[in-house]
Protein backbone atom coordinates (compact mmCIF):
# COMPACT_ATOMS: atom_id res chain seq x y z
CA UNK A 1 0.00 0.00 0.00
CA UNK A 2 1.07 3.61 -1.17
CA UNK A 3 0.88 6.33 1.60
CA UNK A 4 -0.16 8.22 -1.39
CA UNK A 5 -3.78 6.49 -0.70
CA UNK A 6 -3.88 7.60 2.81
CA UNK A 7 -3.36 11.32 2.14
CA UNK A 8 -7.31 12.37 3.21
CA UNK A 9 -6.79 10.16 5.88
CA UNK A 10 -3.63 11.89 6.86
CA UNK A 11 -4.66 15.50 6.07
CA UNK A 12 -8.02 15.18 7.53
CA UNK A 13 -6.31 13.77 11.30
CA UNK A 14 -3.41 16.69 10.87
CA UNK A 15 -6.16 19.16 10.19
CA UNK A 16 -8.49 18.11 13.29
CA UNK A 17 -5.62 17.40 15.99
CA UNK A 18 -3.70 20.84 15.26
CA UNK A 19 -7.25 22.92 15.57
CA UNK A 20 -8.06 20.68 18.66
CA UNK A 21 -4.67 21.70 20.29
CA UNK A 22 -4.26 17.64 20.31
CA UNK A 23 -0.21 15.33 20.46
CA UNK A 24 -0.62 12.67 18.84
CA UNK A 25 1.60 9.77 17.43
CA UNK A 26 1.62 7.12 14.69
CA UNK A 27 1.24 3.66 16.19
CA UNK A 28 0.79 -0.17 14.83
CA UNK A 29 1.29 -1.82 11.60
CA UNK A 30 1.65 1.12 9.91
CA UNK A 31 4.10 2.91 12.16
CA UNK A 32 6.18 -0.07 11.64
CA UNK A 33 5.66 -0.64 7.90
CA UNK A 34 7.17 3.13 7.59
CA UNK A 35 10.49 1.50 9.62
CA UNK A 36 10.43 -1.57 7.18
CA UNK A 37 10.41 1.22 4.20
CA UNK A 38 13.01 2.89 5.41
CA UNK A 39 15.02 0.01 5.44
CA UNK A 40 13.63 -1.30 2.01
CA UNK A 41 12.62 -4.76 3.84
CA UNK A 42 9.50 -6.41 2.47
CA UNK A 43 6.80 -7.17 4.86
CA UNK A 44 3.40 -7.31 4.81
CA UNK A 45 1.06 -4.08 4.50
CA UNK A 46 -1.87 -2.58 6.27
CA UNK A 47 -5.25 -0.61 5.73
CA UNK A 48 -5.10 0.18 9.19
CA UNK A 49 -4.24 3.39 10.84
CA UNK A 50 -3.98 3.72 14.45
CA UNK A 51 -2.82 7.38 15.84
CA UNK A 52 -2.02 7.47 20.13
CA UNK A 53 -4.19 10.12 20.99
CA UNK A 54 -2.47 12.74 24.22
CA UNK A 55 -6.17 13.65 26.23
CA UNK A 56 -6.88 14.78 29.25
CA UNK A 57 -10.60 13.79 29.27
CA UNK A 58 -13.38 11.22 28.21
CA UNK A 59 -14.94 14.83 26.97
CA UNK A 60 -11.71 15.75 24.87
CA UNK A 61 -11.32 12.57 23.51
CA UNK A 62 -15.27 12.27 22.25
CA UNK A 63 -14.78 15.76 21.11
CA UNK A 64 -12.21 14.60 18.73
CA UNK A 65 -14.20 11.69 17.32
CA UNK A 66 -16.96 14.08 17.10
CA UNK A 67 -15.27 16.48 14.78
CA UNK A 68 -14.09 13.41 13.01
CA UNK A 69 -17.71 12.21 12.41
CA UNK A 70 -19.08 15.53 11.73
CA UNK A 71 -16.75 17.88 9.75
CA UNK A 72 -14.74 15.20 8.27
CA UNK A 73 -17.97 12.56 7.46
CA UNK A 74 -15.79 9.81 9.21
CA UNK A 75 -18.19 6.91 10.91
CA UNK A 76 -18.21 5.08 14.38
CA UNK A 77 -18.46 1.27 14.20
CA UNK A 78 -20.68 -0.55 16.03
CA UNK A 79 -17.83 -3.00 17.12
CA UNK A 80 -15.63 -0.86 18.29
CA UNK A 81 -16.02 1.89 20.18
CA UNK A 82 -12.28 3.28 19.56
CA UNK A 83 -12.60 3.12 15.75
CA UNK A 84 -13.68 5.21 12.79
CA UNK A 85 -14.17 4.56 9.33
CA UNK A 86 -13.04 6.95 7.14
CA UNK A 87 -14.95 8.11 3.96
CA UNK A 88 -12.50 6.55 1.54
CA UNK A 89 -13.12 3.23 3.54
CA UNK A 90 -9.92 3.08 5.51
CA UNK A 91 -10.32 1.97 9.02
CA UNK A 92 -8.86 4.30 12.01
CA UNK A 93 -8.40 3.68 15.21
CA UNK A 94 -7.80 6.67 18.11
CA UNK A 95 -6.57 5.19 21.00
CA UNK A 96 -6.61 7.78 24.17
CA UNK A 97 -3.76 7.81 26.70
CA UNK A 98 -2.99 10.17 29.29
CA UNK A 99 -5.15 11.65 32.20
CA UNK A 100 -8.29 9.97 30.46
CA UNK A 101 -6.44 6.46 31.67
CA UNK A 102 -6.76 4.84 35.11
CA UNK A 103 -4.39 2.38 36.48
CA UNK A 104 -2.64 1.63 32.50
CA UNK A 105 -6.70 1.24 30.63
CA UNK A 106 -9.22 3.59 29.55
CA UNK A 107 -12.68 3.04 29.49
CA UNK A 108 -15.21 4.92 27.51
CA UNK A 109 -19.18 5.25 26.70
CA UNK A 110 -20.42 3.43 23.79
CA UNK A 111 -21.17 -0.12 22.06
CA UNK A 112 -18.81 -2.99 21.24
CA UNK A 113 -15.41 -2.91 22.40
CA UNK A 114 -15.15 0.13 24.97
CA UNK A 115 -12.23 -0.57 27.24
CA UNK A 116 -8.52 -0.82 26.27
CA UNK A 117 -4.91 -1.39 28.12
CA UNK A 118 -2.66 1.34 27.14
CA UNK A 119 0.28 0.35 29.51
CA UNK A 120 3.45 1.97 27.57
CA UNK A 121 1.92 4.42 25.37
CA UNK A 122 2.68 7.51 27.49
CA UNK A 123 6.85 6.19 27.85
CA UNK A 124 6.60 5.84 24.09
CA UNK A 125 5.15 8.99 23.46
CA UNK A 126 7.74 10.61 25.71
CA UNK A 127 11.09 8.51 24.95
CA UNK A 128 10.09 6.31 21.86
CA UNK A 129 8.97 8.38 18.95
CA UNK A 130 10.54 9.85 15.98
CA UNK A 131 9.44 12.56 13.63
CA UNK A 132 9.01 11.11 9.96
CA UNK A 133 8.11 13.30 7.00
CA UNK A 134 6.00 11.32 4.26
CA UNK A 135 5.85 11.85 0.71
CA UNK A 136 2.47 12.88 1.02
CA UNK A 137 4.04 15.85 2.50
CA UNK A 138 2.37 15.24 6.34
CA UNK A 139 5.07 15.02 8.62
CA UNK A 140 4.06 13.09 11.80
CA UNK A 141 5.45 11.38 15.10
CA UNK A 142 5.97 7.90 15.07
CA UNK A 143 6.85 5.44 17.55
CA UNK A 144 10.10 3.67 16.99
CA UNK A 145 10.44 -0.17 15.95
CA UNK A 146 11.75 -0.14 20.08
CA UNK A 147 8.99 1.36 21.05
CA UNK A 148 6.91 -0.78 19.17
CA UNK A 149 8.45 -3.89 20.69
CA UNK A 150 7.09 -2.45 23.81
CA UNK A 151 3.60 -1.71 23.08
CA UNK A 152 3.31 -5.29 21.57
CA UNK A 153 5.00 -6.84 24.60
CA UNK A 154 2.50 -5.61 26.42
CA UNK A 155 -0.20 -5.96 24.61
CA UNK A 156 0.27 -9.44 23.88
CA UNK A 157 0.31 -10.33 27.73
CA UNK A 158 -2.80 -8.05 27.98
CA UNK A 159 -4.78 -10.56 25.46
CA UNK A 160 -2.52 -13.34 24.62
CA UNK A 161 -5.46 -14.98 22.56
CA UNK A 162 -6.16 -12.10 20.29
CA UNK A 163 -3.24 -10.25 19.90
CA UNK A 164 -0.74 -13.29 18.23
CA UNK A 165 0.40 -11.43 15.69
CA UNK A 166 2.35 -9.21 18.29
CA UNK A 167 4.56 -11.90 18.74
CA UNK A 168 5.54 -12.85 15.27
CA UNK A 169 5.99 -9.03 14.98
CA UNK A 170 8.29 -8.86 17.59
CA UNK A 171 9.81 -11.79 15.91
CA UNK A 172 10.32 -10.40 13.01
CA UNK A 173 11.85 -7.08 13.67
CA UNK A 174 14.24 -8.84 15.89
CA UNK A 175 15.49 -10.85 13.22
CA UNK A 176 16.01 -7.34 11.40
CA UNK A 177 17.14 -5.04 14.40
CA UNK A 178 20.75 -5.75 13.56
CA UNK A 179 20.30 -4.36 10.01
CA UNK A 180 18.00 -1.69 10.46
CA UNK A 181 19.76 0.13 13.64
CA UNK A 182 23.64 -0.51 12.41
CA UNK A 183 24.14 3.55 13.84
CA UNK A 184 22.27 3.03 17.08
CA UNK A 185 24.80 -0.10 17.92
CA UNK A 186 27.96 1.20 16.69
CA UNK A 187 27.28 4.64 18.50
CA UNK A 188 25.93 3.36 21.70
CA UNK A 189 26.77 -0.27 22.43
CA UNK A 190 30.39 -1.11 21.21
CA UNK A 191 30.79 -2.95 24.49
CA UNK A 192 28.93 -5.37 22.24
CA UNK A 193 32.12 -6.02 20.35
CA UNK A 194 34.39 -6.95 23.61
CA UNK A 195 36.41 -10.62 23.41
CA UNK A 196 32.67 -12.19 24.03
CA UNK A 197 31.40 -14.22 20.82
CA UNK A 198 28.06 -13.28 20.14
CA UNK A 199 26.27 -13.34 16.64
CA UNK A 200 24.56 -10.36 15.39
CA UNK A 201 20.94 -11.69 16.95
CA UNK A 202 22.42 -11.73 20.47
CA UNK A 203 23.54 -8.34 19.72
CA UNK A 204 20.33 -7.42 18.72
CA UNK A 205 18.39 -9.10 21.88
CA UNK A 206 20.47 -7.14 24.16
CA UNK A 207 20.33 -3.76 22.54
CA UNK A 208 16.67 -4.42 21.65
CA UNK A 209 16.50 -4.82 25.71
CA UNK A 210 18.76 -1.78 26.56
CA UNK A 211 16.90 0.38 24.64
CA UNK A 212 13.54 -0.65 25.50
CA UNK A 213 14.59 0.06 29.49
CA UNK A 214 15.43 3.27 27.97
CA UNK A 215 11.72 4.33 27.48
CA UNK A 216 10.47 2.54 30.38
CA UNK A 217 12.44 4.24 32.99
CA UNK A 218 10.80 6.33 34.74
CA UNK A 219 7.73 3.89 35.29
CA UNK A 220 8.82 1.56 38.22
CA UNK A 221 5.86 -0.87 37.27
CA UNK A 222 6.42 -0.81 33.84
CA UNK A 223 10.12 -2.39 34.47
CA UNK A 224 8.88 -4.88 36.72
CA UNK A 225 6.24 -5.93 33.87
CA UNK A 226 8.66 -5.86 31.23
CA UNK A 227 11.00 -8.18 33.21
CA UNK A 228 8.46 -10.00 34.25
CA UNK A 229 6.90 -10.44 30.53
CA UNK A 230 10.15 -12.18 29.57
CA UNK A 231 11.06 -13.99 32.54
CA UNK A 232 7.96 -16.12 32.27
CA UNK A 233 8.43 -16.66 28.40
CA UNK A 234 12.18 -17.70 28.89
CA UNK A 235 10.28 -20.19 32.16
CA UNK A 236 7.98 -21.29 30.48
CA UNK A 237 10.15 -22.71 27.35
CA UNK A 238 8.85 -24.60 24.64
CA UNK A 239 5.53 -24.80 26.36
CA UNK A 240 5.14 -20.84 25.55
CA UNK A 241 2.70 -20.19 23.02
CA UNK A 242 4.53 -16.29 22.59
CA UNK A 243 7.57 -18.34 22.00
CA UNK A 244 6.39 -20.70 19.62
CA UNK A 245 5.02 -18.27 17.43
CA UNK A 246 8.31 -16.14 16.65
CA UNK A 247 10.18 -19.59 15.96
CA UNK A 248 7.30 -20.25 13.58
CA UNK A 249 7.62 -16.60 12.19
CA UNK A 250 11.35 -16.85 12.14
CA UNK A 251 12.44 -20.41 11.13
CA UNK A 252 14.72 -21.02 14.24
CA UNK A 253 14.76 -23.37 17.15
CA UNK A 254 12.63 -22.58 19.85
CA UNK A 255 15.79 -22.53 22.15
CA UNK A 256 17.50 -20.07 19.67
CA UNK A 257 13.98 -18.32 20.52
CA UNK A 258 14.64 -18.55 24.26
CA UNK A 259 18.28 -17.48 23.93
CA UNK A 260 17.45 -14.34 22.35
CA UNK A 261 15.05 -13.79 25.16
CA UNK A 262 17.14 -13.88 27.33
CA UNK A 263 19.61 -11.44 25.78
CA UNK A 264 16.72 -9.25 25.87
CA UNK A 265 16.45 -9.35 29.50
CA UNK A 266 20.00 -8.96 30.01
CA UNK A 267 20.24 -6.28 27.85
CA UNK A 268 17.53 -5.01 30.14
CA UNK A 269 19.31 -5.34 32.91
CA UNK A 270 22.93 -3.97 32.13
CA UNK A 271 23.33 -0.73 30.36
CA UNK A 272 26.06 -0.45 27.69
CA UNK A 273 29.47 0.52 29.36
CA UNK A 274 31.98 3.13 28.02
CA UNK A 275 34.80 1.34 25.61
CA UNK A 276 38.10 2.60 26.13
Amino acid sequence: MKHTELKNVFDTLEKAFTELSIDYYLIGALARQIWYERAQIKFRTTRDVDYAILVGSHQEYETVKQYLIKNENYLPIRENAFVLISPDGFQVDLLPFGEIESQGSVKIEGIGMTTIQISGMKEVYENGTEIVNLETGNTFKAATLIGIVLLKLVAYDDRPERRQKDATDIGNILVNFFDMHQDLIYSNHLDMFDEQERTLENISGIVLGREIKKIVLSNANLIDRSKRILIDHINFGEESIFTQLIAKETGKEIDLIIGYLRDILWGFENPSKPVD
